[in-house]
């Protein structure tokens, strides 16, 4: 749900933020331009370039979410899939989602989304049990991350009662 609304064209840039394995990225690539996927992950990243390797206009790079190693507006759309509550400093990440999408981009992050009391149980248990998790958020908390970014939301659609969202926002054009 979130890869299709962030409704991919050719003459789109797109930058997957959290890419795992780049199922994003290889599913953009036969649409879109340019397809680039990062993580933080080495071995994520040799697996996305393994799977992708027949595809010429996809691109995988390690690097963290909080500094990403990209030129500001280089992006006409940019996704976060199921990776935002992994990051220590989210505000930051939104920041640096914000900064290296063009005026008028286009921004999609799905994850899971405490506003459903059950998430929010869920999320106690990983933070206690999983080292990479740091924490999931609520629909206003991650709309507030967005909107501190410089970003419009512009809607979000919710999953599983509320247990997963999917969040859209946009890049206001230059005046």
């Amino acid at each position: 749900m979130a890869f299709e609304a962030i409704a991919l064209g050719p003459e789109d840039s797109l930058l997957d933020v959290g890419c795992g394995t780049g199922a994003a990225v290889r599913r953009a690539a036969p649409i879109v331009g340019r397809a680039v996927g990062v993580d933080l992950s080495s071995g994520m990243v040799a697996r996305a370039r393994e799977l992708a390797a027949d595809l010429p206009n996809a691109e995988f790079l390690q690097g963290d979410s909080e500094a990403l190693p990209f030129a500001d507006a280089e992006f006409s759309a940019v996704l976060c899939t199921t990776s935002f509550h992994h990051y220590p400093r989210p505000a930051t990440a939104a920041r640096e989602m914000a900064r290296v999408l063009e005026p008028g981009g286009r921004l999609v992050v799905g994850d899971p989304c405490t506003d459903n009391p059950a998430a929010r149980l869920i999320n106690l248990v990983l933070r206690v049990f999983q080292r990479s998790h740091v924490s999931m958020y609520s629909s206003e908390v991650l709309r507030r991350f967005l909107e501190q970014a410089g970003l419009t939301v512009i809607g979000t659609e919710f999953l599983y009662d509320r247990g997963y969202q999917i969040c859209q926002a946009h890049k206001v054009l230059s005046v």
